[in-house]
């Protein structure tokens, strides 16, 4: 008897088995999903306190067991004040390579960070200020640069741990120069050449640590379209960018500025390419702009001198 029934406790125990796994399966896969979410909102969350804009995520993806994370579709508004139908920032992906383990440790250390089709829109306002700036004024806030000593940033929420990035890239990043090259109107769109930047390291949480690595980015696009040295681009615009980078310097500490300057220096060759090419590019619009106006000035002369052979009976 009992050598019979021993099959059907095995058969039952392993349906037991099989319904566990399933369920570990579901609860696993539902916190994964749950995971997702929660890293999309907290990634809004802090990049709106962090750049004073509205900042939304279309998708996060979390490896926990891959240790590659990539998020999509970031979008920043333009601060208040700002054409509102453009948006500060849009941004195609950002890709981190990091085990749990090194997120989860005493100290946070991720290989590799990675950002791909940036679009940094700028613009200047009614009162003559950058959008740019009204952004960088938000994260010397959220940072506490400035601030007198007697007087520190508020302390973010969550543990302060200190973070390493071993490298981040910044690739196929685009500024657009919006009514600002020259006086005229329209969009100049600056395509800069890959920058990377190697360890940056940081001590803070997670809505500092989110602060100093945006004005990273920010200050390495702003100091890149200062080296490019455009053509057309007018005294006032460079200085508030350098006036932004300035900024930005505060908010992100000496040794963050400094891999930032050493990111840019490694660029310089490419990025006077691109001033050149810009540079080209005016001069012809200008050419073009040129014989426009002397075929305007043409048309308006015949069209005098007709209208005065009509008065005076001249054509007929």
């Amino acid at each position: 008897m009992r050598t019979s029934t021993s099959p059907r406790r095995g058969g039952a125990l392993t349906k037991v088995l099989v319904v566990l796994v399933l369920l570990v399966v579901l609860v696993v896969g539902g916190g994964i999903l749950l995971i997702d979410s929660v890293a999309r909102a907290g990634i809004a969350a802090a990049g709106t306190y962090a750049l004073g804009a509205k900042t939304s995520v279309a998708e996060a993806s979390i490896g926990i067991m891959s240790g590659k994370t990539a998020i999509r579709g970031l979008e920043v508004d333009n601060p208040k004040g700002y054409a509102q139908e453009v948006k500060f920032v849009t941004l195609g992906e950002i890709a981190v390579d990091a085990t749990l383990g090194n997120l989860t440790g005493e100290k946070i250390v991720i290989d590799r960070v990675a950002l791909s089709n940036l679009v940094v829109d700028i613009e200047k306002g009614a009162d003559g200020t950058l959008n740019v700036n009204a952004v960088v004024d938000s994260i010397k806030k959220v940072t506490g640069a400035g601030k007198p000593a007697d007087q520190p940033a508020d302390k973010p929420a969550g543990e302060s741990k200190e973070a390493l990035i071993k490298e981040l890239r910044l690739e196929k990043v685009q500024v657009n120069l919006r009514n600002l090259v020259g006086g005229k109107d329209g969009v100049v769109e600056v395509k800069l050449p890959d920058i990377v930047l190697r360890d940056l390291s940081s001590k803070g949480g997670v809505d500092v640590l989110a602060s100093e690595v945006s004005g990273v980015v920010i200050a390495s696009v702003m100091q890149a379209v200062v080296a490019a040295n455009i053509e057309g681009l007018g005294a006032d615009v460079l200085g508030g960018l350098q006036g932004a980078v300035d900024g930005l310097g505060e908010a992100i500490g000496g040794p963050l500025k400094d891999a930032v300057g050493k990111g840019i220096e490694g660029a310089a060759a490419a990025l006077k390419d691109v001033g050149k090419g810009l540079g080209d590019v005016g001069k012809k619009l200008g050419e073009e702009a040129g014989k426009a106006l002397e075929g305007a000035g043409d048309a308006v002369k015949k069209g005098v001198g007709d209208a005065i052979d009509g008065i005076f009976g001249g054509k007929k």
